[in-house]
């Protein structure tokens, strides 16, 4: 009678690292942890762990560590930096259906409570309207990147026909006038208090020649 050999268990898998970190050389464990924590990379993908551990898809954290999320994240990053946005396209291309989505769910609940209640219909047309201008935003996105828009640099050009009359270091006349200068002055000679000036009219006598008359009459020039 033979004996039935007892199977060994297989070995429990070990514990995988969960993130490694390297350092540059001559750089202290202190630094290298530092910028590990710092690194935009790790706290994204510690982020998105704690996400797929709540969300539908389930991942096993002890199988799956921070340093996967954080592999997979510097793949797609290094695929940007070197200009393939085929990530970027991706992402927006089924974010714009997700939203499409949700307006159209919006925009039929709000045409179920039509006659019903307007306060519900009023709702969810406004959340539909919002899920629409979303959609319409990430669309225009995703054509900014698929087709980046060209910027035109143009020098202004002035091109002219006949003659012309370029006015350099005029200064403008005061009060909207337009009589030259010497007009203007005499303009204020020969109207004072609403009167012209009359050669032929005689005038007062100043305070420093007070014994000078006006001329009288029978010593004026005939006309």
């Amino acid at each position: 009678m033979s004996k039935a050999r007892k199977q060994a268990a297989p070995p429990a898998p070990q514990p995988k690292a969960d993130l490694i970190i390297e350092k540059a050389q001559g750089e202290s464990d202190e630094l290298a942890m530092a910028k590990a924590a710092s690194s935009p990379i790790i706290q994204a993908a510690m982020t998105a762990r704690q996400l797929h551990g709540v969300g539908g898809l389930r991942l096993d954290h002890e199988t799956v560590s921070i340093g996967d999320h954080a592999k997979a994240l510097k793949e797609r990053t290094d695929q940007v930096q070197a200009g393939d946005l085929g990530y970027a396209e991706t992402v927006l291309a089924a974010q714009a259906q997700t939203l499409d989505a949700l307006f159209n769910l919006m925009a039929q609940r709000a045409v179920h409570n039509v006659g019903h209640s307007l306060e519900a219909t009023e709702r969810y047309a406004r959340m539909a309207m919002k899920a629409q201008s979303q959609c319409r935003a990430t669309l225009e996105t995703l054509a900014e990147v698929k087709h980046p828009r060209v910027a035109v640099f143009a020098n202004q050009a002035n091109v002219t026909s006949g003659p012309q009359q370029v006015n350099n270091g005029t200064a403008p006349h005061a009060h909207g006038s337009t009589a030259p200068q010497a007009n203007r002055a005499n303009e204020l000679l020969e109207h004072q208090h609403g009167e012209w000036m009359d050669a032929r009219a005689p005038g007062q006598a100043g305070r420093g020649y007070q014994a000078v008359e006006a001329v009288g009459e029978e010593h004026r020039a005939k006309d």
